[in-house]
């Protein structure tokens, strides 16, 4: 058993952990032997050395190094410097990106180093967050302080096959507690999102959050909305998009933070239907990830947002009856669907092309409920469109908390499964034209090879006469000679 040693060093091999090092990115070792070969200080941090402890396989492979991202980028041509507000380095390796950061310090940078240059400093925002940290370290202790949780805060030379633990990260595995390294309050501060972090480790992992560090949470959240809507919608997909949406759910309910990253469900969180709405789909979603299976942004937040685009187009067409100029219902819809939006994009900035999807997703719930058979919305114009399918699935989803439903649903199945067969037909044929054409590529590349090889001499070395008029006859006639007379026949 490992015990916690609070920030004092704890050096233990790979093999007296059992860790499968085959495991590793063959590319993340490549980059460790480049810098330690330059003679820098290299390790392998974070999330690949967590899954690694815990017996998971290894994904996300980090780098950590006391070289600076210029000196990185100078090592490796196939690398960028990206960041403004964490400068780091991206080495690709045909499509696979390997992160490098520079070893971070928790001191504050020299007044001589902040006026050379404005990028090696620490700035805070009055609230506490972090706006620039580029302030380098000169060890693995000084990063470790930099690095969020406990468990992310392990290091492995794998070239001497050791790891490295200052905040006691390897007894918190053990006992699957999730702590925050320094103090809670401040680091929070610094990056609201570490909140969310917490909550997603403690569902990815099932850990618990140790005390200390979940206190804050509540009274904190509201730091959140300082963090920019374009990560949050980020930080939110990781949430419920990666096989752990239900557990997120829970935890998220838990500590009051749905509706924080949500603001149209406040009421609504209370409601029980809603609730088991919410928790199936995920679980659904979940089970698909499971299965290699991939799960979509606009679904996700089209179950989620739903029935507060129900709340609020119900309120507009109640209003609308009083009007003495009434709008039409198309109007109305697009006035719902602007205040949902506007009201989501103020915590996640919901790209256009998701809440495209979304509206064409929800129009289509409200036209499979409100068809007709002689009318523009037939059936049949219905069942063609290619949203017609996931808004299908989208209305049998429904119909298992909304029992009314059950009937239009049967109503469509029929439709469905036309569609279906159609699409699978069309997929079938797509596969087939794609492998057509690739076997004719092949093919004119096998024909291009042949007849840029040699072609194949006759048994003495001369092209075949039978179809050659008498001049050239009489040429090699006369080459012929000359080979033999100079003994080159053989």
């Amino acid at each position: 058993m490992v015990k916690k040693k609070g920030f004092e060093k704890l050096v233990v091999s790979a093999q007296s952990l059992g860790l499968d090092l085959s495991l590793l990115s063959h590319d993340a070792m490549l980059v460790v032997k480049g810098l330690q070969k330059k003679g820098f200080r290299a390790y392998l941090v974070g999330g690949c050395i967590r899954d690694l402890l815990l017996g998971k396989e290894p994904k996300d492979f980090d780098v950590s190094t006391d070289a600076t991202p210029e000196q990185v980028h100078k090592i490796f041509n196939n690398s960028r410097i990206i960041g403004r507000r964490f400068k780091i380095v991206h080495v690709v390796y045909s499509g696979v990106i390997i992160e490098v950061t520079t070893f971070r310090s928790n001191q504050v940078a020299p007044k001589s180093v902040q006026k050379s240059t404005k990028n090696s400093t620490r700035v805070s925002a009055q609230s506490g967050m972090l706006i620039r940290d580029n302030v380098y370290g000169k060890n693995i202790v000084e990063d470790s302080q930099r690095r969020d949780f406990t468990i992310n805060a392990l290091y492995l030379d794998p070239i001497k096959q050791e790891i490295y633990d200052y905040n006691g990260g390897l007894y918190d595995l053990t006992q699957g507690v999730l702590d925050l390294i320094g103090d809670p309050d401040v680091r929070y501060s610094e990056d609201p999102v570490r909140m969310i972090r917490a909550l997603r480790f403690s569902a990815k992992l099932g850990f618990k959050i140790s005390k200390r560090s979940s206190d804050p949470i509540k009274r904190l959240s509201h730091k959140l909305l300082e963090v920019s809507n374009a990560r949050m919608f980020e930080e939110v997909n990781k949430l419920f998009l990666t096989g752990h949406g239900y557990e997120s759910f829970k935890v998220l309910c838990k500590y009051n933070l749905f509706t924080q990253l949500f603001p149209d469900t406040y009421g609504l969180i209370e409601n029980k239907s809603y609730c088991n709405f919410i928790e199936f789909a995920l679980k659904s979603s979940d089970q698909r990830f499971a299965e290699n299976k991939r799960n979509m942004p606009h679904f996700l937040f089209s179950v989620i947002l739903w029935n507060c685009f129900q709340r609020v187009l119900f309120g507009l067409r109640r209003n609308n009856d009083a009007m003495i100029n009434p709008l039409d219902d198309d109007a109305l819809v697009n006035l719902a669907f602007q205040s949902v939006f506007t009201n989501q994009d103020k915590v996640t900035d919901l790209p256009f092309a998701v809440t495209d999807n979304i509206k064409s997703l929800w129009r289509m719930q409200l036209l499979l409920q409100q068809y007709s058979e002689n009318g523009p919305y037939s059936p049949d114009s219905l069942s063609v469109r290619n949203i017609f399918r996931a808004s299908f699935d989208f209305l049998s989803l429904r119909a298992k908390f909304e029992p009314y439903l059950e009937p239009i649903v049967e109503f469509w199945s029929t439709f469905y499964k036309t569609s279906k067969a159609l699409a699978d037909k069309r997929h079938a044929a797509n596969v087939a034209k794609r492998n057509k054409k690739q076997a004719d590529i092949d093919e004119k590349k096998t024909k291009k090879k042949k007849g840029k090889a040699k072609k194949r001499p006759s048994e003495e070395g001369f092209e075949d006469e039978s179809n050659l008029s008498e001049k050239r006859k009489a040429q090699l006639a006369k080459a012929r000679a000359w080979r033999e007379s100079m003994n080159l026949k053989n």
